[in-house]
């Protein structure tokens, strides 16, 4: 077994938008986040490869950023479509319910969708963002910590009962090399 990589945190994850201003207005407006960097490109980075397009940054509180990148020469038309929160979405963490609620409230505000689960060890506030992201804006049950911990302790045996479980169907559906540790 590798030890154990020092991974300290997500720097950031980053998704394709449909255009940047857009994006700018619902992430800096509307969701309060701070516009970190937006810059403008005229190849791929790390190679020759000529492609016009723009990479932004929103900051969070914690230093750690969601970034896009608008690039209408080579984004699908049909690419932006609400994503199944299963494929892809990002949670991000508010410190309490009242502050869910000032989320929810701006929302409300521009007549956006949300709507809130308490899922027991967090309440979360989901929306789909301009670009067909699925946001997730959780806040800690006071009980968080101690479901988790009592989750991770069973972790590993749940992973492999699931596993037993779906494995038969997995293999038919993907192949069994598709499964196999790399």
């Amino acid at each position: 077994m590798n030890q154990n990589v020092p991974i300290k945190n997500v720097h950031h994850v980053a998704f394709r938008c449909r255009d940047a201003e857009q994006t700018r207005w619902f992430y800096e407006d509307i969701l309060g986040l701070k516009l970190a960097a937006a810059m403008s490109f005229d190849h791929l980075s790390g190679t020759d490869k000529k492609i016009e397009y723009m990479h932004i940054f929103f900051e969070m509180q914690d230093g750690n950023y969601i970034a896009f990148f608008d690039d209408p020469h080579n984004a699908p038309g049909d690419f932006f479509k609400d994503m199944n929160g299963f494929d892809s979405h990002v949670a991000v963490e508010v410190e309490s319910m009242e502050d869910l609620k000032a989320v929810e409230s701006n929302l409300n505000s521009i007549e956006w969708g949300s709507f809130i689960i308490d899922h027991e060890f967090v309440t979360s506030l989901y929306i789909f963002d301009p670009n067909g992201i699925q946001l997730e804006f959780t806040c800690r049950a006071s009980d968080h910590d101690e479901i988790m911990e009592e989750d991770a302790a069973k972790a590993h045996q749940e992973i492999k009962k699931w596993t037993e479980k779906t494995r038969e169907m997995k293999v038919q559906k993907f192949g069994e090399e598709a499964l196999s540790p790399k």
